[in-house]
């Protein structure tokens, strides 16, 4: 697509003095494209869904680009031209040229579409199969395109030309960009389940951060590694997951540690507060949590000596998905009103 840019064509042309060798570029391009979009699809779809379809092997794009090399070579060009398969279509060199290129074009995204199509007609394919669907309509654009520009070559080549300039190659385009931006989504769309769980991983990671930071720097030997900063957290997209993980181990370990400085009457107190804030139930539960969980923090900080007993958490969950969720509630109920308070005034 940047060798399309006339002036930079031009320019690269010029840097190597052969006229209109970009062509030769894009269109090699074009050959290795299709036979990675067909590969792809071939990679995705089950064998079971392939049946008779055509399984490109790679030495006919390199046979093709070989030929076009040739052809290429020994096509009169003159001068340098926009598109010489337009120019010069009255070289039978350039007409086989577009020839070779165009079938082999086709023949790919047929052969692709008939995959996509078969197989993102599947039941329960989800999201890969509704991409296939969309790379599907991608390449029946570039079949159009294909077809297109054959057409285009060969009536040229006849003497003939039906359209103008300026409508042939908004023509063109249209087929050409239209089918990049629909194999682009189609390619694209099975991997947002991943870049959504990657995204709503990282959120959780940072709103833990402020609880899993207080707990753990009173009870800093549960840490694995020295803490970072907040904002080094968020710019760091590395093992999200995993990084989660450990924080809600480290998280529940600080709290058990900090439960040695948490007795009965403690807790007691910590409920009896959130009661007078209107709180019940298991809202009442963690909030207690939170409150003697920030007292037992600042009590342990001032090295005030253990009160109390290794208890199991109030709240928690039996995955990791219920625990991360029961932690976010203790996390805001940790900086809450009645927390707060509390933390000033057990």
């Amino acid at each position: 697509m940047t060798l399309r840019t006339d002036k930079v064509a031009r320019a690269f042309d010029a840097s190597t003095h052969v006229n209109n060798l970009t062509t030769l570029i894009k269109h090699t391009c074009g050959l290795i494209a299709a036979h990675a979009v067909l590969n792809l699809v071939h990679a995705v779809v089950p064998d079971s869904a392939r049946g008779r379809s055509l399984r490109i092997n790679a030495a006919l794009p390199a046979s093709c680009a070989a030929a076009m090399t040739v052809l290429f070579a020994t096509a009169p060009q003159p001068r340098e031209v926009a598109d010489p398969l337009t120019e010069y279509a009255g070289s039978w060199q350039i007409t086989a040229y577009g020839t070779v290129f165009l079938a082999y074009l086709t023949t790919a995204l047929v052969s692709g579409c008939r995959l996509c199509w078969k197989w993102g007609r599947q039941p329960g394919s989800g999201r890969t199969g509704l991409g296939l669907k969309i790379v599907c309509a991608g390449l029946l654009l570039g079949i159009a395109y294909a077809v297109h520009r054959a057409v285009a070559l060969l009536l040229r080549a006849a003497g003939a030309d039906p359209l103008s300039r300026r409508a042939d190659e908004a023509l063109s385009d249209f087929f050409l960009y239209g089918s990049l931006v629909l194999l682009v989504i189609g390619t694209s769309l099975p991997a947002s389940r991943r870049l959504h769980a990657w995204v709503t991983a990282h959120r959780d990671l940072l709103q833990l951060y402020p609880l899993w930071h207080d707990l753990t720097e009173a009870a800093p030997v549960v840490r694995l590694h020295a803490p970072h900063s907040r904002l080094a957290e968020a710019l760091d997209p590395r093992r999200t997951r995993d990084r989660l993980y450990r924080r809600t181990i480290e998280i529940r370990d600080a709290a058990m540690v900090l439960s040695d400085h948490a007795s009965a009457d403690l807790r007691a107190e910590a409920e009896r507060h959130v009661a007078s804030h209107g709180l019940v139930g298991a809202q009442a539960t963690v909030a207690a949590e939170a409150c003697w969980l920030r007292q037992a923090q600042i009590a342990r900080l001032r090295g005030d000596p253990p009160e109390g007993t290794h208890l199991p958490p109030a709240s928690g969950g039996r995955d990791l998905a219920s625990e991360i969720q029961a932690l976010t509630q203790l996390a805001r109920a940790y900086r809450s009103k009645p927390a707060l308070t509390f933390a000033r005034h057990p």
